[in-house]
């Protein structure tokens, strides 16, 4: 069972801010499990990485991250079917093997993924069902089935899906665990990225229930960092501080100054974070 479905987990933290984005190209389409999933490359670094975004906004989440990024890496990002540019998709459809397909498509054989909430949840099942392909972790306020929330979060997210369901999507970015307060136009960017891809709300009940993958974390063996918002809400961060202790060898960082998406509302000390952490080697092939 999902126990964070996406109605619920993502929605409690997956609104958040955005920093305006720059250019991107059109996106390109992968034929994948039940149907197509709109895609993007960038960059031609040796080291490849694939983002996966949130349960609420697309791949468009990135946009603070990804000119920067591509300066220096193969940078893979695409919309979960649904979401943002991809359409929807029979379900339940397996999101691990849709994100083998995109791989596949943009020529990756082995890929560092980048996982935000739901998004990192997608990433640690990939690992565990296709070690050889991936190089490192890095789970961003991850969403990892098995982890049981507190009655304070399923209040909070009931409160949100309300408002999130009737339209109210100022009120509902004003929750004070996903931006700080003085994110305002990443808030009204977010506002603004809900009304103009209203498909995302509710696009990852398309997602297959994923099992529970607590009890296996200990078989990860590539390098992984655990990224946490300094105002995110408690529920993550003992989530994260869960993901520390059974991924051996894992590291956890807490990023100043931001909320639940630290890509979005501090994208340079993200980048830098992120960049640090990839100057690890990347996992050599049958280690």
């Amino acid at each position: 069972m999902r126990l964070f479905s996406t109605p619920v987990w993502a929605i409690a933290v997956g609104c958040l801010l955005l920093n305006a984005g720059s250019a991107v190209a059109e996106p390109r389409f992968a034929q994948v499990e039940g149907g197509q999933v709109a895609y993007e490359t960038c960059g031609s670094g040796p080291r490849a990485l694939v983002l996966l975004h949130d349960g609420i906004l697309d791949s468009s989440a990135y946009d603070g991250v990804w000119s920067r990024l591509c300066r220096t890496f193969t940078v893979v990002r695409y919309d979960r079917a649904g979401y943002g540019a991809s359409p929807g998709a029979s379900p339940p459809y397996d999101p691990v093997t849709a994100l083998s397909g995109v791989m596949q498509a943009a020529g990756l054989e082995r890929a560092t993924l980048v996982g935000s909430s739901a998004g990192g949840g997608v990433g640690v099942e990939s690992a565990l069902a296709h070690p050889e392909a991936v190089d490192g972790l890095v789970l961003v306020g991850a969403a990892v089935n098995g982890f049981r929330p507190t009655e304070h979060f399923m209040r909070r997210t009931a409160n949100l899906v309300q408002l999130l369901s009737q339209g109210r999507l100022e009120e509902a970015v004003r929750d004070p665990y996903i931006l700080t307060p003085s994110a305002e136009q990443a808030r009204a960017f977010v506002a603004a990225d809900l009304r103009a891809h209203p498909g995302n709300f509710g696009a990852g009940r398309m997602m297959r229930n994923g099992p529970d993958v607590m009890g296996r974390l200990g078989e990860l063996s590539m390098p992984s960092l655990i990224v946490t918002g300094e105002v995110d809400m408690p529920d993550v961060h003992a989530h994260a501080g869960a993901l520390e202790a059974l991924i051996p060898g894992a590291r956890r960082i807490v990023i100043a100054d931001s909320g639940h998406f630290v890509y979005l509302e501090r994208p340079e000390a993200f980048a830098d974070a992120l960049g640090a952490f990839l100057q690890t080697p990347a996992r050599m092939s049958g280690s």
